[in-house]
């Protein structure tokens, strides 16, 4: 044997026994991992996972697999996390395995995992899913393909539409929005024939993103449902599509005990910009629930409508800090001097975001330049009121 053949030979040897070490140091953490996720300590356990997710090696998706039986969900959820950061077809079925974890924060976390990798493998394994006899399983594996808003997904989300549980249909509609395929606008139509409540309200509801005018007929036969909810989501869909006879019935539903009725009412009506809600938009500016009056606020300052301008100011005096800002925004729309004293008082509110939206406004009127400041616009509005007091 020559001496650059006994010299390759040598480096051969080497490598090979450098290989063998970090194999075997790569054991000894492998080992060791595994001791610690067995650990009686649940932060050793947390800790393992953590350090598991780091860890480059193949056996990390089993290790993290382990941690998934894990029966305190702190260390199933981090374990979650992790794979979806590692990724591949292996990892993709260990996290369609915790879809149906017990808790909630755990089956979420694998939702949003599998619908992140935005991997093909996802898809495919979703597809079997839904035809498992586990209803938690079917439901997150819509979740997953309407998260993911893979077009692909949509015929067999029209599939799940007729899904023996009424839960699995819900979420189905829920995905087709997401992805707004055409495709989907006949079974959606269809779905407002359900049985269940939610499924024909959650129907009626996806039509009206969906903007085809093929469904503004079967949604006004909706809005006769004997179910308030689904009636309710039908005028809206209708006014979402630009239906003017949705008016009415948006206005019969601002006085509708329901929150969630009222809220989505006000927000509709808001879009349609229709003065003849002006009045019974008017009656809400103090409902209990701040959603309505914010929404009541917009709404409002759309119409620019005089009768409108009154009741926006009173709510620039809101209990609630959101409701005071959209009044504000909502007086943008208005150039009227009787919006002076109040918006000087205005300037005394918490929040900076409110007293700089008064400012913005007082300056625009006046065409003053005066920052922000109650007590220099006090001074100014005492020598210079008479000048806008109105004819």
């Amino acid at each position: 044997m020559t001496a650059g053949n006994l010299s390759t030979l040598k480096c051969i040897i080497l490598v090979l026994i450098f290989l063998s070490r970090i194999a075997g140091a790569q054991d000894v953490r492998y080992k060791g991992l595994k001791k610690q996720l067995r650990s009686r300590d649940l932060a050793v356990r947390i800790e393992a996972v953590q350090a598991v997710e780091k860890w480059d090696d193949p056996r990390a998706i089993e290790l993290l697999g382990y941690a998934l039986k894990d029966l305190n969900w702190e260390v199933r959820h981090p374990a979650v996390l992790a794979l979806g950061k590692i990724r591949g077809k292996e990892a993709v079925a260990v996290l369609a395995n915790a879809l149906n974890d017990k808790s909630i924060v755990v089956a979420a976390g694998a939702v949003r995992a599998l619908a992140d990798m935005q991997d093909p493998a996802v898809v495919d394994r979703m597809k079997l899913l839904l035809a498992k006899k586990d209803k938690v399983l079917r439901v997150n594996a819509i979740a997953v393909l309407g998260l993911m808003k893979y077009q692909g997904a949509a015929e067999s989300l029209i599939n799940a539409l007729k899904d023996k549980d009424p839960l699995v249909r819900e979420n189905a509609i829920l995905a087709l929005t997401i992805l707004k395929d055409p495709r989907a606008v006949s079974p959606l139509i269809e779905a407002l024939k359900d049985k269940n409540n939610r499924v024909r309200a959650n129907a009626a509801f996806a039509l009206g993103d969906f903007g085809d005018p093929s469904a503004v007929e079967p949604l006004w036969t909706a809005t006769k449902d004997e179910n308030r909810t689904v009636s309710a989501w039908a005028a809206a869909a209708l006014g979402r599509l630009g239906d003017p006879r949705a008016v009415d019935l948006l206005i019969r539903a601002l006085e509708d005990r329901n929150d969630q009725i009222r809220i989505m009412a006000t927000e509709t009506l808001g879009r349609m910009i229709d003065v003849r809600a002006v009045e019974p938009m008017i009656r809400l500016i103090h409902d209990p629930n701040p959603k309505v009056r914010i929404n009541t606020a917009k709404a409002l300052g759309k119409t620019a409508d005089k009768r409108a301008l009154l009741p926006l100011i009173s709510m620039v005096h809101d209990s609630e800090m959101l409701v005071q800002l959209e009044a504000i925004l909502a007086l943008e729309n208005f150039n009227d001097p009787t919006m002076i004293e109040p918006l000087i008082e205005a300037l005394k509110i918490d929040w900076f975001s409110v007293r700089s939206g008064a400012a913005q406004i007082l300056q625009r009127i006046t065409g003053q330049n005066i920052e922000a400041d109650y007590k220099k616009w006090q001074i100014w509005w005492t020598d210079n009121k008479s000048r806008f007091r109105r004819t």
